[in-house]
């Protein structure tokens, strides 16, 4: 086979603005009532076919490790900063699925930069397997005879719910029309999409924000794993709804009638002790709701504006105790949009 272009996007981070658990499942997951909306913290992916099979990646940080182990006071050699490049990462398994799926011969040459930290509870890998399946189907297309065209956007669905309970969002609302070839817009929406998750995380409801959210986030130099503190958590005698919510954030209510939540925040806080100082700073750099967005170990609040965001962040930047990746963010809608080289 030959090899096909370069295709290139950058994958967005997320925040929980709402996290509930509802039941715990027998398949180990939980049922969740969760609200998330995509944030411009973003990855750099890039991909083409080739005839070797395979998923060669290669993984770097975007700033230089040197750079980011200086903002997280740790090691360059620190397991915060450690990214596989085998099955552990869900490129890898995205593309692998997606050529098993479609019959692929050959494999593909990877390029991954990083910005979005692990462990966080931002969606990182999610996100950037999302890409990776849709970054895969254009370049597969391009050189691949014999495309589901008709079945495009359900065979990637049922492939990125495979792969992970977050990866459906990064995909964004259903297109009228999908488009089967180069270049692929994002979304045309008038405002920034955000979606409510129920099931496990898969069973999506799009809608658009009245407004958009500006936020600070800080990653404290400290992972969580997801498995241990949904193990530790307690599902609630009675379960909060997103209902409210959802109605302010389509401007149907007052915006000052809103609360977030995030019933994972109180395990988490157990497991980790660099989450309260975070949500403690936050608070005191004078932004609002401040939670911890999935299951940790990142926390954000939100701000009036993008000047207040990025005041609040560079204040924070001198007065958080300890290392930290400290971002002012926005919402922006999902997915980005695809450039060939």
């Amino acid at each position: 086979m030959t090899e096909s272009r370069w295709y290139h996007t950058s994958p967005p981070a997320k925040l929980n603005l709402f996290l509930e658990l509802l039941a715990r499942r027998d398949d180990g997951f939980h049922e969740l009532d969760t609200v998330m909306v995509a944030i411009d913290w973003r990855d750099e992916l890039r991909l083409r076919r080739t005839s070797r099979p395979g998923v060669q990646l290669s993984v770097d940080w975007t700033a230089g490790r040197a750079s980011v182990a200086q903002e997280l006071q740790v090691d360059e050699d620190d397991e915060l900063l450690f990214i596989p490049i085998d099955e552990k990462n869900l490129v890898v398994r995205a593309l692998h699925r997606l050529t098993e799926t479609l019959g692929l011969d050959g494999g593909w040459e990877v390029h991954l930069n990083k910005n979005i930290p692990s462990g966080a509870g931002m969606g990182g890998a999610s996100s950037d397997a999302a890409s990776a399946l849709q970054l895969g189907w254009e370049a597969a297309s391009e050189t691949h005879p014999k495309m589901p065209v008709s079945s495009k956007r359900e065979l990637l669905s049922s492939l990125a719910a495979e792969i992970g309970s977050d990866v459906p969002f990064f995909f964004g609302a259903p297109r009228s029309v999908e488009s089967t070839h180069s270049p692929v817009p994002a979304h045309s929406n008038d405002g920034i999409l955000c979606a409510r998750a129920t099931g496990r995380g898969e069973k999506l409801q799009f809608f658009t924000l009245a407004n958009p959210l500006h936020a600070v986030v800080i990653f404290p130099a400290a992972s969580v794993s997801t498995a241990q503190v949904y193990s530790r958590c307690i599902v609630p005698d009675s379960p909060r709804s997103s209902d409210d919510l959802l109605l302010a954030l389509q401007g149907m209510t007052a915006e000052n009638t809103f609360s977030l939540h995030n019933t994972l925040e109180a395990t988490a806080r157990g497991l980790s002790s660099r989450i309260a100082p975070a949500l403690e700073c936050l608070s005191k750099a004078g932004l609002t709701h401040c939670h911890m967005t999935g299951s940790g170990s990142a926390c954000f609040a939100l701000a009036d504006s993008s000047q207040q965001a990025a005041f609040a962040a560079k204040t924070l930047r001198s007065t958080f105790p300890g290392g930290a990746l400290i971002r002012p963010v926005m919402s922006c809608v999902v997915p980005s949009e695809i450039h060939i080289a």
